[in-house]
């Protein structure tokens, strides 16, 4: 499996310049900025963005290496999907979707196809995700993937001038592999 992903209705790859209204549309939503800080919303923050993106090798370790989620129906890109590779086999998997593209499971299906490459492709034993505990729609999207909740990490981010709750869900190759077969 090489990049892009292909899945029913996406195509995963990396993000490119003209990716950048479709970038600030998605990013102009309070809740994907708070997802992803690290991409300012605004046109200059968005071409650094993608430049320090494309400066990145693919899934390079202690890297947040991120995919643009491209509907193959009309070809905008509706959100992304993070893969950040950890020693010892591990990483870290997370999304962040434009509020007109929720509920749709595109976060499912995005994820799914990128966890089976982590597993098959890049050799990863175990993927974890975390989200805020009141984000129920995101450890709903955890949970149909396969995941199981490990943790509740209570009082464990401080933002906004007050702490947050996270929890933590995961897979292990092995079993996640197991239960995609069946």
């Amino acid at each position: 499996m090489t990049l892009p992903l292909v899945t029913e209705r996406l195509l995963l790859r990396r993000f490119t310049e003209g990716d950048i209204p479709d970038l600030l549309e998605f990013l102009a939503d309070p809740s994907v900025t708070g997802a992803v800080p690290e991409i300012e919303p605004t046109e200059a923050g968005a071409h650094q963005y993608v430049a320090r993106q494309a400066a990145l090798l693919l899934f390079e370790e202690d890297q947040c290496f991120d995919l643009a989620l491209q509907c193959k129906a009309d070809g905008k890109v509706v959100g992304l999907l993070t893969l950040v590779r950890r020693d010892q086999h591990q990483a870290e998997i997370g999304w962040a979707l434009g509020v007109n593209h929720r509920g749709r499971g595109y976060a499912t299906e995005a994820a799914t196809a990128l966890m089976l490459y982590g597993f098959t492709s890049l050799g990863l034993h175990r993927i974890q995700a975390e989200t805020e505990a009141t984000n129920v729609h995101s450890w709903q999207v955890m949970e149909r993937l396969g995941m199981r909740r490990e943790a509740l990490l209570r009082e464990a981010e401080f933002r906004d001038g007050i702490w947050h709750d996270l929890v933590i869900y995961a897979a292990l190759a092995d079993e996640w592999l197991e239960r995609q077969e069946r």
